[in-house]
């Protein structure tokens, strides 16, 4: 009779040991640690666009530079190369779309023209780069570049900023939208490939203003390429090297609070999205960022607005009410599933890029990131952690 009571309660034991392991990664909690920086001496504000990981360097360009003045800096903050890219035999414009380090070199997308550079900030080769741009910057970009190595070990960049607005939009337009851009930074063929998902509400026959546009993330040692629209709630992972196949699609929640207008795909035009874009700007959620390290990454959400703090001709009281009610957190990815709960981030700036395994750079406005006022440029590096 012992017996059989020993061998129930440990019976007992391994069912609630294995409910526990069940739930265990969906109740981690992971946070954000302060652990190093980034100090330089440029007096000039800048902003940080890429970073080498294998040499260490940093690519910076100034901020509110009409010159297009860029910087090769390593981690010490040392300036081991500057250019103005502007004007003159190594200039490639004033609108950058997107750029960063593919191995060796450095990837500058302007509109309509790709161009190479070597790490002296020298260019090497240039080819066309045709593309709708929605978002036309002067030396300042918005997504981080990501790159894939294929299996054959070439490393191509992720390319695409293909969203302009279009008046009107296919029916179709989302059954046929190509997900990801490969572009071959020696030659400039692009190859295209990725589905979003049938059951996509994005393929449902509406269209969410402004809500279409992708991020994304993968790096040199990342075996797929993740990617997530602002206003979807899928993340896709698509494997290049076996014809942009899904391999993982994560279900991430959207947090409130999330109102998104939709309207019906027959309606989807330039006009519409003028009409809704701000609202859904405003009171929708967005996933609007991505970084991370191999096949690890932090993907950034941005709640709406509270309802209740939204006002039409509004002072600057209530205007920094509405933008203090949109909350920030981070979901981590880890081997194709979300790890533990959102992790709120409520410091100034942003996770702009990883520096490391689980090492994130934050950018912003110096005023806002330090208590007090250096007279030095100094960017903190944070660590994923686990709690406990």
């Amino acid at each position: 009779m012992k017996l059989l009571s020993l061998s129930f309660c440990l019976l007992v034991l391994m069912i609630s040991c294995a409910e526990k392991s069940a739930t265990r990664d969906s109740d981690r909690e992971f946070e954000l640690v302060k652990i190093d920086s980034l100090v330089m001496d440029i007096l000039e504000p800048v902003h940080v666009l890429d970073y080498h990981h294998e040499k260490g360097l940093y690519l910076l360009v100034k901020q509110a530079s009409m010159e297009g003045h860029y910087y090769m800096v390593n981690s010490s903050g040392k300036i081991l190369a500057e250019n103005k890219l502007s004007e003159g035999p190594d200039a490639f414009g004033l609108v950058l779309v997107r750029a960063g380090f593919v191995e060796d070199e450095i990837l500058f997308i302007s509109e309509g023209e790709a161009f190479v550079y070597d790490l002296e900030l020298k260019q090497k080769r240039k080819f066309p780069f045709e593309q709708r741009v929605r978002a036309r910057l002067v030396h300042f970009s918005l997504d981080n570049l990501s790159t894939f190595r294929s299996a054959d070990g070439e490393l191509s960049a992720v390319a695409n900023l293909n969203d302009g607005y279009l008046q009107p939009y296919p029916v179709d337009y989302y059954d046929t939208l190509s997900m990801v851009h490969l572009m071959d930074i020696q030659t400039g063929e692009v190859k295209k490939g990725g589905r979003l998902d049938e059951n996509s509400k994005f393929r449902s026959g509406q269209f969410y203003p402004s809500m279409d546009k992708p991020v994304f993330f993968s790096g040199p040692r990342s075996s797929y390429i993740s990617t997530i629209l602002y206003g979807d709630t899928t993340l896709y992972q698509l494997d290049p090297s076996d014809g942009f196949k899904t391999v993982n699609k994560i279900k991430l929640d959207r947090l409130k609070p999330d109102q998104l207008i939709d309207i019906p795909m027959t309606d989807a035009s330039y006009t519409t999205v003028k009409e809704y874009r701000t609202q859904n700007h405003t009171m929708g959620g967005a996933f609007d960022e991505m970084v991370g390290f191999g096949d690890e990454m932090l993907v950034g959400y941005r709640t709406g607005a509270d309802p209740n703090l939204v006002f039409e001709n509004q002072n600057e009281e209530q205007r920094k009410a509405e933008a203090a009610s949109k909350k920030r957190f981070f979901y981590y990815i880890k081997d194709g599933k979300q790890l533990g709960k959102p992790i709120p981030w409520t410091l100034p700036g942003r996770l702009k890029l990883n520096v490391g395994p689980r090492r994130y750079l934050q950018t912003g406005d110096q005023a806002e990131l330090h208590e007090y006022e250096k007279d030095y440029q100094c960017y903190y590096i944070y660590e994923l952690r686990e709690k406990g």
